[in-house]
């Protein structure tokens, strides 16, 4: 069996969430790790308060299953203290219009970064390239890290995730997303992107079992001006990526209703 999408109803809002249904272990979202099931155990956490670990080169160490992301059904929450997210007339009106059903993620289809989920990733980091491994959508995120640039916006064929660089800024790794297509949306209450989007994300291992991250949005096609996100993100000692199956085949979508932007999930 697999996991899907379920609905709850809370204060009258239809709220979208992932829940398991292969009895494989507890899930969740921001609020912090998460007892995984491993070796048949289900095994609490224990994180302890030490410095990050570093590699041969210097620099930290990123390996390991985290549990957290910067935004999943709401922006909002996250941003930075003092900003604030202004949309544009047009960006507005599509917002507006979207419904709970016609979310991404209700259909299976790659998030828009820095959008995560309450499931666990990875990263895995080599000479030349990044890689994100997400469990949620059994997705990857490509990096290079070689120090080429972007190729001009006008010859990437925009897609969900955009063309990905990375650079290590001090103990930050920096990854710089450009052509994105303008189907995605930052968060499951349907705020909109252009083909303009560019975002900026930080990934800082601040102790061992902690992981600090930011995502600068600037995007002029649908907002006034670019706006910070931010988030936290705790190590799964031993924790593993469990699979996950999800090919724009989930049963609950034709029974979702409501607008998007009714949805005030964090």
């Amino acid at each position: 069996m697999c996991r899907r999408l379920a609905l709850l109803a809370i204060a009258g809002t239809v709220v979208m969430m992932p829940v398991t249904v292969d009895a494989q272990g507890p899930e969740g979202g921001r609020g912090g790790p998460l007892p995984r099931r491993l070796g048949g155990e289900i095994t609490a956490p224990k994180l302890p308060d030490a410095p990050a670990p570093r590699l041969p080169d210097g620099k930290p160490d990123m390996t390991g299953a985290w549990t957290g992301s910067i935004a999943w059904g709401n922006i909002i929450p996250a941003l930075k203290p003092g900003e604030t997210v202004e949309l544009l007339p047009e960006a507005r009106k599509k917002m507006a219009g979207r419904m709970v059903k016609d979310d991404p993620a209700v259909k299976c289809i790659l998030p828009t970064p820095p959008r995560g989920a309450g499931f666990p990733w990875r990263i895995v980091i080599t000479p030349t390239h990044a890689f994100i491994l997400q469990e949620f959508w059994g997705h990857y995120r490509q990096v290079f890290l070689d120090g080429r640039k972007h190729p001009p916006l006008e010859e990437i064929n925009p897609t969900w995730m955009g063309h990905s660089i990375g650079s290590w800024q001090g103990d930050t790794l920096v990854i710089d997303t450009i052509g994105f297509n303008d189907l995605g949306w930052l968060d499951g209450r349907g705020h909109p992107v252009s083909e303009k989007l560019h975002v900026i994300e930080r990934y800082t291992r601040t102790k061992f079992g902690t992981m600090r991250m930011e995502a600068t949005i600037d995007d002029p096609g649908s907002y006034a001006k670019p706006f910070t996100l931010q988030g936290e993100a705790e190590l799964i000692p031993d924790g593993e990526l469990l699979e996950y199956a999800c090919s724009e085949n989930n049963q609950d979508a034709p029974y979702l209703e409501g607008p998007a932007d009714t949805r005030g999930r964090n």
